[in-house]
């Protein structure tokens, strides 16, 4: 769990993790560098299976990095500091498991909520929970087909054996390169666990990547991953580039011409209409 000054809600993540059906687990919360209390409010759980470190902050990618040499389980999960998962998470994504012996990587569904706040304060709240599908492959992964999920997503501790690490250099939609990376050397590897197992709130007007981003940004992100991945084998007949680019750019040179508000407006008004 990387965090980065989230100690006013860190708290209902963590509870989380301690809610779960299942009792056998660790939890690694990695403060990013952060200035608040956030470590006194990870103390007051008074677990022993959560542990707390802090690092120079490095974006939430280094963080997750960090955690994972401490981390001693077959199966490592990620979950923000923001967002929770629900108590039959381990238990459910264990089983599914049990049944899949070639898997190696594997993600939930989830439930998905847009939330847009103006001055601190929570002004709309839509449910988007249809974003997150009942059926996926890992050809749609590399085909963009779906907002993929940090929150919830698990892989083997064998990936990080093979010398697999979150993209440090890629600052949004990480979990997207880290499937396709992962999806590329195991083709078989890949299980989707259609059941609901997590909460994912979508903040606009907040702290997250989601409110501090230019429409550039995007474009920049999409064309990083592209570059990345285009010689995989499962990218052959992709639909998303270059169109995906060529669509925030010419976003990024309307809001510069002042014909739209900034991104976080105007993302969510798009995606909640």
């Amino acid at each position: 769990m990387p965090t980065y000054n989230r100690g006013y809600c860190i708290s209902v993540a963590i509870q989380s993790i301690v809610n779960q059906t299942r009792a056998d687990w660790e939890l690694i919360v990695v403060d990013d560098g952060g200035d608040d209390a956030t470590a006194d409010v990870v103390a007051a759980f008074h677990d022993k299976r959560i542990q707390y470190y802090k690092k120079k902050n490095g974006g939430a990618a280094s963080a997750r990095n960090y955690g994972v040499q401490y981390t001693h389980g077959e199966w490592i999960a990620y979950l923000d500091s923001d967002n929770v998962l629900f108590p039959a998470y381990l238990e459910t994504m264990l089983d599914w498991l049990s049944k899949a012996p070639k898997a190696v990587f594997t993600i939930p569904r989830g439930k998905r909520t847009l939330e847009l706040y103006e001055d601190g304060k929570l002004t709309q709240y839509i449910d988007d929970s249809n974003d997150t599908p009942p059926a996926l492959t890992l050809k749609g992964i590399f085909y963009k087909e779906v907002h993929l999920e940090t929150n919830g997503f698990m892989h083997a501790r064998s990936i990080i054996k093979e010398g697999i690490r979150w993209d440090e250099t890629i600052h949004a939609m990480e979990d997207w390169d880290l499937a396709m990376t992962i999806g590329n050397r195991h083709p078989n590897g890949f299980l989707y666990v259609p059941v609901v197992l997590y909460h994912y709130h979508q903040r606009f007007g907040g702290d997250g990547i989601v409110s501090n981003s230019q429409y550039g940004d995007w474009a920049l992100i999409f064309e990083q991953i592209y570059q990345k991945h285009k010689h995989d084998k499962l990218m052959d007949g992709q639909p998303w580039y270059p169109s995906r680019v060529e669509k925030w750019r010419k976003l990024q040179a309307d809001f510069d011409a002042g014909k739209l508000p900034p991104y976080h407006r105007y993302y969510f008004e798009r995606t909640t209409k």
